[in-house]
């Protein structure tokens, strides 16, 4: 019984600090960064890496000749 009162603690500890750290990940400045971040990134993938992406999902590439 001890056992199982100290596996809930520590669950119910790692459950706290998880929510703890996602509602620090909720603030507006932060996601607006994430999202800066992640528009810069896709910036950055050239044509080629483009094509080759989708070719690797399967997505037909017909030239326009």
């Amino acid at each position: 019984m001890t056992l199982d009162l100290l596996v809930a603690s520590d669950v119910q500890d790692r459950v706290a600090e998880a929510t703890k750290k996602a509602q620090n990940k909720a603030d507006g400045k932060s996601m607006a960064a994430r999202r800066d971040q992640r528009r810069a990134k896709r910036e950055l993938l050239s044509d080629a890496e483009g094509l080759d992406m989708l070719r690797g999902m399967g997505v037909p590439i017909v030239s326009q000749d």
